[in-house]
């Protein structure tokens, strides 16, 4: 009997116990498995007063919870940071097990949860806290055993592949499909944590650990979101045979790791050009394996709960055999962290839009800059705006180096002619 205290009742904590409610009985004459929901907690009366209704043991004390007797694994679904480290330590230390879909409490503080978790032989699991319905981790934890990643790119926040998809089949500019989605529920009042990458980021950095076998602190990680990306920027996409991706990409580099979230224009050739809307997909390719790609949706109330229920009816089989041991995280510590390849020190063919005024001399002036910063060009897109007077010059590089790069958009924008500042998106290799 695996008994559970739940905290949160929320969007993915009603769909848990909703789930629970549903195949309790059936894991227990299939699997052998049994399932109690021992506890439902949450932070008001009123929140769990739906539940008290039903017969659940209620509590609004999270920590009386934890520290009783009452209950063998903490499922934490209430988000955020402080509180959550506190619980889920607390029941580390109290010899209960933790199931969480919270990626950014791992991101930010695995380094103190997963060690004391070896420590004390009990499982953490999380598979919900990256992908939502996609079994990434189980797979990295567990089927890609026979195989080392070498590199992987992940469509992995659905809000800004949806966003970026509706500009793709519209046209429309990004402010306008932001608030659709807002108002559709696929984007939050602030949407900020989405679309500036940080949550792709938490993801990433878990992933890039995962890959690798290194802590990877994704504050140190590079991060671009899409809040500059424009309508303009996806046509010349679209004209040059691809679509723009929010991706988080790891890549292991000797014994160092390339783990970094940013927009990128990919191929329509490659399987991630075709992940639209909410859908997330993480390709994977591997020195036995070869490539793989896994895709399902990476939020909502069901997939992510279902996620969560996946991990207790596994956790539940281990300790009712009593013979598995908990899955090795240990080594996501702060002494064993990743050292991480600086994005000035990566490569790749980029896409650079500049906007400037219609005037003689400007295009020689910015490839003459382009040649001082030794970037061979490709391909020169000149085309006018709906601004008077102004025109586009996009220039596709061949594979330069960042800092090159960086080097060079800096000098062009500081030329006279130049009225906005210039984007900058790569290339998927």
């Amino acid at each position: 009997m695996l008994r559970i205290g739940l905290i949160g009742t929320g969007t993915v904590g009603g769909g848990v116990i909703q789930i629970l409610e549903q195949k309790i009985a059936e894991y227990k004459e299939k699997l052998g498995v049994e399932l109690e929901l021992a506890c439902i907690c949450a932070k008001s009366e009123e929140e769990v007063a739906p539940y008290k209704a039903k017969g659940y043991k209620v509590s609004t004390n999270a920590d009386e919870m934890i520290a009783g007797n009452d209950i063998d694994v903490l499922v934490e679904l209430a988000g955020g940071y402080n509180m959550p480290r506190k619980w889920i330590l607390a029941a580390l230390e109290s010899g209960k097990h933790v199931v969480t879909a919270n990626k950014a409490l791992l991101a930010k503080y695995g380094h103190e949860i997963f060690p004391l978790a070896a420590k004390n032989g009990l499982h953490v699991l999380f598979e919900a806290a990256v992908g939502g319905g996609i079994p990434i981790i189980r797979s990295l934890q567990e089927g890609l055993l026979g195989s080392t990643v070498e590199h992987l790119s992940c469509i992995i926040n659905g809000t800004c592949n949806y966003i970026l998809s509706r500009m793709a089949d519209e046209g429309l500019d990004f402010d306008v499909v932001l608030k659709d989605a807002q108002k559709l529920g696929f984007a939050e009042a602030d949407p900020t944590f989405d679309i500036e990458g940080i949550d792709s980021a938490h993801k990433t950095a878990l992933l890039a650990s995962l890959c690798s076998g290194h802590r990877v602190d994704f504050e140190k990680i590079h991060v671009t979101g899409i809040s500059k990306i424009t309508a303009q920027d996806i046509a010349f996409a679209k004209e040059l045979g691809c679509c723009v991706k929010l991706l988080g990409i790891y890549h292991r580099d000797g014994d160092r790791v390339d783990a970094r979230v940013h927009p990128c224009f990919v191929s329509n050739e490659n399987l991630l050009s075709n992940v639209n809307g909410v859908i997330n997909a993480v390709y994977l390719k591997c020195d036995n394996l070869g490539e793989t790609v896994q895709t399902g949706a990476g939020a909502g109330r069901l997939p992510t709960a279902s996620a969560v229920v996946a991990d207790l009816v596994s956790l539940a089989r281990s300790v009712d055999q009593g013979s598995r041991k908990a899955l090795p995280m240990g080594w996501f510590n702060v002494d064993n962290s990743a050292t991480l390849v600086p994005i000035s020190e990566t490569s790749a063919r980029y896409y650079l839009r500049f906007t400037s005024r219609d005037a003689c001399g400007v295009l020689a002036k910015i490839t003459s800059i382009l040649a001082e910063n030794k970037i061979s060009i490709e391909t020169i897109i000149q085309k006018n705006v709906k601004d008077p007077g102004k025109v586009s010059i996009v220039v596709i590089t061949e594979k330069t180096q960042d800092c090159k790069t960086s080097k060079a958009v800096d000098a062009i924008d500081a030329l006279p002619e130049i009225v906005e500042k210039s984007q900058v998106i790569r290339f998927l290799a």
